[in-house]
């Protein structure tokens, strides 16, 4: 053996002997009840049994916080004597680079994911209650304002039309204009709104 080969062997055994011990990132399958779970915590009551997920979603953690992207209907269809609601939830991991964002597909009985996003203005204090009754409100159903969605990562505006009445503070139904996209946020003005993403 050459000295000249000396150093490019003695590389080659450190290489050996560090191979395969590079650190492994664990990768944790999200499941259904996970992701129902974060539904209902979003004011979506759903079970396991309504929630399909489109792929396997993985996660850097066990247990991820999970958020509520957007809720896209897929329409109603009747079966036998009952009607369900299909819709598509864009959801994605609270903290970022924990999860990418993927969809799942809830089936419901008629009208609960439509009006789940009731549920969180619906415990507001009676005193906002009454106020709503008298028709004092920040802004209207039908009118258009600006969504802003804020997160770590992004800014973004959207221009949207009130689905709902709502007060300053209350957390109301919006869609995008050619009503393809549909969001809970929060009444900030009469042209304002907010949520994150």
């Amino acid at each position: 053996m050459t000295p000249r080969k000396m150093p490019v062997l003695c590389m080659v055994a450190m290489s050996l002997c560090g191979w395969g011990q590079s650190q492994l990132h664990q990768h944790f399958a999200l499941t259904v009840g996970q992701v129902a779970q974060a539904l209902s915590n979003n004011g979506i009551r759903t079970t396991d049994q309504q929630v399909s997920l489109l792929a396997k979603v993985v996660a850097t953690e066990p247990n991820p916080a999970l958020d509520v992207l957007s809720v896209d209907s897929l329409g109603d269809r009747s079966v036998g004597e009952h009607a369900e609601t299909r819709s598509r939830v864009r959801m994605a991991c609270h903290l970022p680079g924990r999860c990418l964002p993927f969809y799942a597909i809830v089936i419901s009985p008629e009208g609960i994911v439509a009006h789940a996003a009731d549920s969180s203005s619906a415990n507001l204090a009676s005193g906002s209650q009454v106020s709503k009754r008298s028709g004092v409100f920040t802004i209207r159903s039908g009118a258009y304002a600006t969504l802003m969605m804020d997160d770590d990562r992004a800014h973004i505006r959207v221009s949207v039309v009130s689905l709902e009445n709502g007060m300053a503070g209350q957390k109301i139904r919006v869609a995008s204009p050619d009503h393809k996209q549909l969001y809970v946020a929060e009444v900030v003005s009469a042209n304002l709104l907010k949520r994150s993403f």
